[in-house]
């Protein structure tokens, strides 16, 4: 094994956070943590939001390890860890992983399905995770309740769609800005898919349920729907924001939250401490990765790029013509997938 191995830092800048690639020792897995030779590590929206506030104006700004889920296998094993090998195929959550080796705590392990790629599998943790988080411990959703995700085509909203569809929710509703992403949408489960660069797109939503709204919104697009996401509410309706992409602020109408009785409940992971954060995941593995091993939730790659082009990565986010998740992938591994790329049903 090689003594140092590449990793992407965030570092801050007087414009926010710059991406570093650099050559660090493999770090060595601690009490209860592997270490995972990564092969894919699935590129996520926030980190282009939270980057530009990563100012050196700021005593408290320091360089970090960049990145937040893998797959891979497993390489060593730390003190006091059970039920798994070297060798092992797994994908999870965790940080510093736009890298080639990672520490995550064996907590945090997912065994990857057998017959799934390792770049399939780096698709999964972060966005089922996080979607589970919001549908089912925030919005506590039931079968048979309406359930809109905003911003369908993005790597959240491919998954929270099959995981609301997978529950039983009826109808699911995807919104998208991009008509030609509407089909594929529609094959991960939406019912009806809505375009709200349209004006009047909240009548659509409630035509689509009746005139009674949506039971719950997984909403990643913030300020500039947050009016309309309230008007298209039913009664005890439930807003659970997991990401502002478009803006972090928004009117709506006050007295109409309190017509319906209505929730806004806000989600995240960077204000969790790491129990919280281990518990999400174990959450999801629990209730869901059944349906994972069984092909009944998929993972959605759109493209991927090696390690050594994030940038790229990042460009290609920002042109909002991804359906799915953008991956990066590490060593031989990205010729092989980046060939067979062409074939991907959902572009």
């Amino acid at each position: 094994m090689a003594e140092t191995m590449k990793a992407f830092f965030i570092v801050p800048s007087p414009e926010g956070g710059v991406y570093e690639l650099r050559d660090i020792p493999i770090p060595s897995p601690g009490p209860g943590e592997v270490l995972v030779k990564i092969h894919g590590s699935g590129t996520n929206r926030g980190e282009l939001i939270r980057g530009p506030q990563l100012r050196s104006s700021d005593p408290a700004a320091r360089p970090m390890r960049a990145g937040i889920e893998y797959a891979g296998e497993i390489a060593a094993l730390g003190e006091g860890v059970t039920g798994w090998r070297v060798g092992d195929r797994v994908m999870g959550r965790g940080p510093g992983c736009y890298s080639e080796y990672t520490t995550p705590n064996q907590r945090a392990l997912m065994r990857i399905p057998d017959g799934m790629s390792f770049i399939d599998a780096a698709c999964i943790p972060n966005v089922f995770i996080t979607a589970h988080d919001a549908i089912v411990t925030a919005a506590a959703v039931k079968p048979g309740e309406a359930v809109m995700v905003t911003a369908g085509p993005s790597g959240v909203g491919t998954a929270a769609i099959q995981i609301a569809r997978h529950l039983g929710c009826k109808p699911v509703i995807a919104t998208t800005r991009s008509p030609a992403k509407a089909e594929a949408l529609r094959t991960l489960g939406a019912h009806e898919v809505i375009d709200t660069s349209k004006d009047g797109w909240v009548n659509s939503v409630m035509a689509a349920t009746q005139k009674r709204g949506v039971d719950a919104i997984i909403d990643q697009v913030g300020g500039p729907m947050l009016a309309g996401n309230i008007i298209a509410l039913a009664l005890k309706g439930r807003l659970v924001s997991v990401g502002r992409n478009g803006a972090f602020v928004g009117e709506c109408d006050m007295d109409e939250i309190a017509r319906k009785r209505a929730s806004i409940i806000g989600v995240t992971f960077r204000t969790r401490t790491a129990e919280e954060t281990l518990q999400a995941g174990e959450r999801f593995a629990a209730d869901l990765l059944a349906a994972i091993n069984t092909g009944a939730l998929k993972p959605v790659l759109d493209r991927t790029f090696p390690l050594e082009r994030l940038a790229d990565a990042h460009a290609y986010m920002l042109s909002d013509a991804q359906v799915g998740k953008i991956v990066l992938t590490m060593g031989a591994t990205a010729d092989r997938i980046v060939a067979g790329f062409a074939d991907s049903p959902l572009r």
